[in-house]
């Protein structure tokens, strides 16, 4: 056997494919780079969106707090004004706030008085609308004693606070918005509370996650794909190979055969 046959042969023999092991590496490889890509966008759309309607409750508290008079406010200490026409009249821009916007739940006022939290302005109804057992409207100076975390850190702070994730309270489930309210002198009064419903919330958020739930469907069929593939041509590299050292080998046993 002259030295250039033997190198042929030898380098036939330590030539190794292996098409399932190659598929499944390289398809898992492609699945993860994808789920790990998609999760990154999915992660930061998620943060935009909730960002955008925090922001939202934040601008729509804002502008309403200009419609309220800081210094009547301060005036409102008993559930008898209630049917009084200054009563009557600070609610005016709440409903006008309602009205305009359905996806808005509950809008509102608070003070904290020895620690704890009191509603002031409240336009919603009286009565048991919803069918929950529990009267709609908070009533002037009505203690809130499951309130968030978010708006006592809004009243002690006297800053905006807005909810990170939804809360519940005895009307519900809710992510809300708070802003500072000051009477004319700039002295701090109260925040004025912005509701909307955690299910209007999770709808919100619904289409990006059916759309990431797809991209990693769509993503694993494609690693699927691809795997296969290589499958096939790692494989059918392997039958050629070995028909092509099957061959190589005859040739050089009847290269040996005496003439």
């Amino acid at each position: 056997m002259s030295d250039d046959a033997e190198k042929s042969e030898i380098t036939v023999r330590e030539y190794k494919i292996y098409p399932l092991t190659e598929a499944i590496i390289i398809a898992v490889t492609m699945f993860a780079a994808i789920l790990s890509t998609t999760y990154f966008i999915y992660h930061h759309a998620i943060s935009a969106q909730k960002g955008e309607i925090r922001e939202g409750l934040v601008r729509t508290a804002a502008v309403l707090t200009a419609f309220i008079d800081g210094d009547m406010h301060k005036t409102f200490t008993t559930r008898s004004q209630e049917k009084s026409d200054a009563y009557k009249s600070a609610l005016l821009p709440f409903e006008k706030t309602l009205a305009a916007d359905p996806s808005i739940r509950f809008v509102y006022t608070a003070v904290l008085i020895d620690g704890k939290v009191h509603f002031i302005l409240d336009p919603t109804p009286e009565g048991d609308g919803d069918g929950d057992g529990v009267d709609d409207k908070a009533h002037i100076m009505d203690e809130y004693p499951e309130a968030s975390s978010e708006i006592i850190e809004a009243l002690k702070g006297r800053k905006i606070v807005t909810s990170s994730e939804p809360y519940k309270d005895r009307w519900g489930s809710f992510v809300s918005g708070y802003v500072p309210i000051h009477d004319s002198k700039g002295n701090f009064v109260g925040v004025l509370g912005i509701d909307i419903d955690s299910t209007n919330y999770f709808e919100r958020l619904a289409p990006i996650k059916r759309a990431t739930i797809r991209a990693m469907v769509t993503g694993f069929f494609i690693a699927f794909l691809v795997g296969a593939i290589v499958w096939f041509t790692r494989n059918f590299s392997l039958v050629i190979t070995s028909n092509r050292k099957h061959l190589f080998n005859e040739y050089m046993q009847l290269k040996r055969l005496p003439k």
